[in-house]
């Protein structure tokens, strides 16, 4: 599995999503905006998206961290033990 996690500097949901990649035992990269990619970079090659985190798993654009967690409750490999 490819997980690519968008995050910003003291952004609370992007610890929350995370974390909660972390305890489902997923492993994930991380970009943090304006210090691993430009903010232009990231607007241009994701238009529409304002909000952060923005998770990418094998190529799916996710969401953020409500998104993630509704995407993880539905696959059954991830559930928490």
């Amino acid at each position: 599995m490819n997980v690519l996690i968008y995050t910003k500097k003291d952004c609370a949901s992007c610890v929350k999503a995370k974390s909660l990649l972390n305890i489902r035992g997923i492993q994930y990269r991380e970009s943090v905006i304006d210090a691993d990619i430009v903010r232009e970079d990231f607007v241009t090659a994701f238009p529409g998206v304002r909000t952060a985190p923005f998770i990418i798993i094998d190529g799916v654009k996710i969401g953020g961290y409500e998104q993630l967690r509704e995407y993880l409750d539905n696959k059954p490999e991830f559930l928490a033990g």
